[in-house]
């Protein structure tokens, strides 16, 4: 029960934050959050991470759905005891369902934010959500195995 909350929060700010996104810089308008550091701007994203398979809109949506449904499965029917596995799914689940969100919809996902320090391409909450997930469940991956091996010792 508490992953479905968590997912809907985070599904939840992500459509928000797209939402105020479109209202207030699709008009061509950037906002600096913290000089030389990080700031808003709209870009549509016909793709997925850095316009990979752009404008392969439906592929994007099939494989979404599959990856969505094999990570529901793992957490709520399979159940996974350990929490850091669960917090890594939900997390990926929700970025994931955050950006089908917008496929489905819209043909195109909605990105805003901007590293000013670097070229590097814009990206939104959803795809934070996806990265940390991935990062979190591969230090998980990672200690579990050097846990295994250490203890075959």
């Amino acid at each position: 029960m508490h992953n479905l909350i968590f997912i809907f929060i985070f599904v939840s700010v992500d459509q928000l934050l797209k939402y105020l996104a479109t209202q207030y810089l699709a008009s061509g308008g950037s906002v600096t959050l913290i000089p030389k550091f990080i700031g808003l701007n709209y870009i549509l994203n016909p793709g997925a991470g850095f316009s990979i398979l752009s404008g392969k809109v439906n592929f994007l949506i099939i494989i979404t759905s599959i990856a969505l449904l094999f990570i529901a499965y793992m957490l709520f029917i399979k159940k996974i005891p350990n929490k850091i596995e669960q917090i890594s799914f939900v997390l990926i689940f929700s970025g994931g369902l955050g950006n089908l969100i917008d496929r489905v919809l819209n043909g195109v996902v909605v990105d805003y934010f901007e590293f000013l320090f670097i070229d590097f391409p814009i990206f939104n909450f959803a795809d934070i959500l996806i990265c940390c997930g991935v990062a979190l469940y591969a230090i998980y991956v990672l200690k579990s195995e050097y846990s295994s091996k250490k203890s075959n010792r």
